[in-house]
């Protein structure tokens, strides 16, 4: 079952984790060492709040395999602290020689195509590459307000002009839920233009992961949900398990009534949710809510045996019997796991094959036309 079939139609969603555009709400990877990270963008926001130089290198678009996407980001800091990763190995090398080289003022700016041919990797992808010195004026006031828009979980889209790579050029737009902005369509990942060296992408906050009881499992994924970009908000009944202090990766805890799950939270389309109570009575309460909410991904932990039951009871509560089987139950990728901590790993790992199919294409070649490899 796909992420788009349990999250039915794409709308706009008001409420905790919804995003303001519909289309781009579905963020598609992790969002670690990005523009969408906040804690990266705030650490540039403070280095150049204190007008400490900082270098950036981005990556702007790929083709073929690559190991990170266009968006990827990486920081050198005055300190020579060096903050994202655009993928390691060969590639990574030469950028960090690069940027230590414009720190110290040896080198300027640059747009550089580094192909397979030219770096020896094995992987057979290129990577186009972007390398500038941020301007703490400029640049510094532009990513204070994606800092803020972002923190605020506003949908937002940058753009850079390319077209001088020593001096490249950033902006920053806010837009509701239309799709476009001054009549221009707007994109769903990041796309660049190499003809007028082009780059925009959208920005938008990470999807939120609502665990449905805080016992042993809930407890382990909790960490693992939010070291690979998922905001976690922990919902359970028991006053003595909704405790922050169990969950100091999670974003939010909230005891509730899992009858009423909505005077608590407002689950978006775009977010995910993982059932697993103290009982299969109050998980077949928790799903009969949820297949009116119609989150991105739901699953729920049980036997398949448990399986049958729980179809079976929401169907007879009025649920889509198609809707009903979509649930992943039992929950997780099958790797025989057992251990709570275990379990937890296979739950994260189809969570991010779910995020994973939200991508057009192969997730990984976002440039409009195929340029040639030049330096």
């Amino acid at each position: 079952m796909s992420c788009r079939a349990m999250g039915g139609t794409y709308g706009a969603a008001a409420g905790m984790g919804a995003y303001d555009m519909e289309g781009v709400g579905f963020v598609r990877e992790d969002s670690h060492g990005t523009m969408r990270d906040t804690y990266f963008v705030g650490r540039l926001v403070d280095e150049l709040g204190q007008g400490r130089p900082v270098v950036l290198a981005s990556v702007l678009a790929t083709r073929g395999s690559s190991p990170r996407p266009a968006g990827a980001r990486m920081a050198l800091l005055p300190d020579g602290v060096w903050l994202g990763t655009i993928g390691g190995g060969p590639v990574e090398r030469v950028v960090q020689e690069r940027c230590v080289g414009m720190l110290a003022g040896r080198e300027h700016g640059s747009l550089e195509w580094f192909t397979h041919a030219k770096t020896g990797t094995a992987c057979g992808g290129d990577a186009l590459v972007g390398m500038r010195m941020l301007d703490p004026s400029v640049d510094g006031d532009v990513l204070s307000r994606m800092h803020d828009g972002l923190s605020r979980g506003r949908s937002l889209l940058l753009s850079e002009e390319w077209g001088d790579a020593t001096a490249p050029r950033m902006t920053l737009g806010t837009y509701g839920g239309q799709g476009a902005m001054g009549g221009v369509a707007l994109p769903t990942t990041p796309t660049w233009d190499e003809a007028t060296r082009a780059y925009r992408e959208p920005l938008t906050v990470d999807p939120t992961a609502y665990v449905f009881g805080g016992g042993h499992i809930g407890q382990k994924l909790c960490p693992v949900l939010a070291s690979v970009g998922f905001s976690v908000v922990i919902f359970d009944d028991r006053a003595d398990m909704a405790v922050p202090e169990l969950f100091p990766q999670a974003r939010g805890v909230v005891c509730g009534d899992f009858h009423h799950i909505a005077e608590k939270v407002d689950i978006a389309r775009n977010d995910y949710a993982v059932v697993m109570t103290h009982g299969h009575v109050a998980d077949i309460d928790v799903l009969e809510q949820l297949a009116h909410a119609r989150p991105a991904y739901v699953g729920c932990i049980g036997s398949r045996r448990k399986a049958a039951l729980v179809r079976d009871a929401l169907v007879r509560r009025g649920v889509e019997r198609a809707w009903a089987d979509d649930v992943r139950l039992p929950i997780g990728e099958d790797i025989l796991a057992v251990t709570p901590g275990e379990i937890a790993v296979s739950i994260a790992a189809q969570m991010i094959r779910c995020r994973a199919g939200l991508r057009p294409g192969d997730g990984h070649s976002h440039s409009s036309q195929a340029p040639t490899a030049t330096a």
